[in-house]
C-alpha cells in the first residue's frame, strides 16, 4: 500500500503523461477507491498541478495562461503588428477576429466609419468594436470560457459557418513550417479553425517569439495562411522562409526603435 504522498506524486506523473484520466481509471491503476482519487485529485488541484473535471482530471497546461497574463506580454510587439494589421482592412468588408491578445489590440485600431463587418467570439473585442462609430458587431454567442473570455462550443462554431468572411485575423501560442499554426487549448483551435475555413484570406499575427514554437494542437497546416504580420524583431532569414512557401510577411515597425 502506497503512503498518500507517494500516491499523489504517482497519480500526477501519471496524468501527466496522458494528459487527462479519470476517477474510475485512477481507481483501477492504483488499487483505491474512487472516493479517496477523488481525494488525491483535489488535494492535487489545490496545489496547482492539475485541474479537475467532470469524472476525473487534466493536467494544468503551462502554455496556456489566462488572458490577462497575455495581454501584458510583449505588448509592444503587438501593438506593432495590430497597427500593421489594421491597414490591410478595406472598408465595407466581413472580417473575423479571435480570442487573442494581439486581435485584441488589432481591434482597438479598426478605423471608425469603415462600415465593416467584425464578426468575433471575443467578449473582449466585443467591447472595444461596440464603441467605434460605424462598424456593425456580431457575436457568435456560445459557452464563455473565462480563462480567454472567449465564446465556443457548437453555437459559437455554427454562428461563425453561417458568414461568408473576407479575411479572418487569426493569432497564435506557436507557429512552425512543419507543425502550421499552433494553439494550446484544443476547444479555442477548433473555433480558429471555422474561422479559416469560413474566409477568403487568413492573416495570422505572430510576435517573433512565436516563430518555431511548438504547443500541442495544430490548428492548420501553414499553407492555410494567406498573409503573416509579424514585428521588426522577427529574423529576417527565418521569415524569408515562409516568403519562399508563397506567403506574404508584413512587418509592424516598433515605435521606440531606431527607423
Amino acid at each position: 500500500m502506497m503512503l498518500p504522498e507517494a500516491r499523489r506524486e504517482a497519480i500526477l506523473a501519471y496524468i501527466r503523461n496522458v494528459r487527462n484520466a479519470t476517477s474510475e481509471e485512477l481507481s483501477k491503476k492504483f488499487k483505491v477507491t474512487e472516493e479517496t482519487i477523488r481525494k488525491d485529485l483535489k488535494h492535487l488541484a489545490n496545489q496547482g498541478f492539475i485541474i479537475r473535471t467532470f469524472g476525473g482530471a487534466m493536467i494544468k497546461d503551462e502554455n496556456d495562461p489566462s488572458l490577462d497574463q497575455r495581454a501584458v506580454t510583449n505588448l509592444e510587439e503587438k501593438e506593432a503588428i495590430a497597427r500593421m494589421a489594421s491597414s490591410l482592412i478595406d472598408d465595407n468588408e466581413s472580417i473575423v477576429l479571435d480570442a487573442g491578445s494581439t486581435t485584441i489590440q488589432l481591434a482597438k485600431h479598426i478605423r471608425e466609419d469603415s462600415d465593416i463587418v467584425v464578426v468575433t467570439n471575443s467578449l473582449e473585442i466585443i467591447n472595444i468594436v461596440s464603441k467605434i462609430q460605424g462598424i456593425t458587431v456580431i457575436s457568435t454567442g456560445g459557452t464563455l470560457r473565462t480563462k480567454s473570455m472567449s465564446f465556443q462550443g457548437q453555437l459559437t462554431e455554427y454562428t461563425i459557418q453561417k458568414y461568408n468572411i473576407h479575411k479572418a485575423f487569426i493569432s497564435a501560442k506557436g507557429v512552425s513550417l512543419e507543425e502550421g499554426v499552433m494553439d494550446s487549448n484544443e476547444f479555442e483551435a477548433e473555433i480558429k479553425r471555422k474561422m479559416i475555413d469560413a474566409a477568403k484570406e487568413v492573416i495570422l499575427l505572430a510576435d517573433h517569439t512565436k516563430f518555431e514554437k511548438i504547443t500541442h494542437v495544430t490548428v492548420c497546416p501553414i499553407d492555410k495562411v494567406t498573409t503573416i504580420v509579424t514585428d521588426d524583431k522577427a529574423d529576417p532569414e527565418m521569415l524569408q522562409v515562409y516568403k519562399d512557401h508563397g506567403i506574404k510577411v508584413v512587418i509592424g515597425k516598433l515605435e521606440n526603435r531606431n527607423q
